[in-house]
């Protein structure tokens, strides 16, 4: 994505306006739009959230330039948006931090090494130049690492205990299970084996 050719740059920018396009303008006009003068900011101008991205922040990412602390957490949305336009799959968990916490015990139970835990792939940050943010972890697993952590949970599921777990780490173990395929499609593409990344907002 950083420096990306201009081929993959015009379709991480289609991702980008698929994802961030502005809502259809409603009831322009009327009273308020009169007042400007009482207000500090006249009333119909956009605000810049400091989390939305804008399409400048889509140029400074693909161009890989400096990021602006202000605008980290668009840069860090935008970039969540795009790994997920471009990825083979995707998968979502429900997880507060005592719940991942727990999770990662009960697979321990099971037999499972820190070292495929849940905990560890978030503690495995990509080494991105980009200012993190609160509330936000990113983590990064090679290939190889994602089939190992298919194999220990598969091999763990009937130790855990509750069921709200097992369909948990069933559904997680499934999931893992697609980069045996994509692995190989990508390997048809010239395209490199999928890595895992994770974002989670605690």
């Amino acid at each position: 994505m950083f420096g990306a050719s201009p081929q993959v740059a015009e379709h991480l920018r289609e991702v980008a306006r698929r994802a961030f396009a502005p809502p259809a303008e409603v009831g322009r006009g009327g009273l308020l739009s009169k007042l400007g003068p009482i207000f500090k900011r006249v009333p119909g101008t956009p605000v810049i959230s400091p989390t939305q991205p804008e399409p400048h922040d889509v140029e400074v990412l693909l161009a890989g330039a400096y990021v602006p602390p202000e605008r980290a957490g668009a840069t860090w949305r935008l970039l969540e948006t795009l790994v997920q336009g471009i990825a083979w799959g995707s998968t979502r968990m429900s997880l507060t931090p005592q719940s991942l916490d727990d999770l990662d015990f009960a697979l321990a139970r099971g037999g499972v090494s820190a070292s495929v835990g849940l905990r560890h792939l978030l503690n495995s940050t990509m080494s991105l130049n980009l200012v993190p943010v609160q509330g936000l972890t990113v983590g990064w697993h090679p290939h190889h690492k994602a089939l190992a952590m298919a194999a220990a949970y598969r091999s763990a599921i009937q130790d855990i205990k509750t069921e709200e777990q097992r369909e948990m780490i069933n559904a997680l173990t499934s999931w893992l299970d697609g980069f045996v395929p994509w692995a190989q499609v990508a390997a048809s593409l010239g395209r490199p084996v999928p890595d895992l990344v994770g974002f989670w907002a605690s």
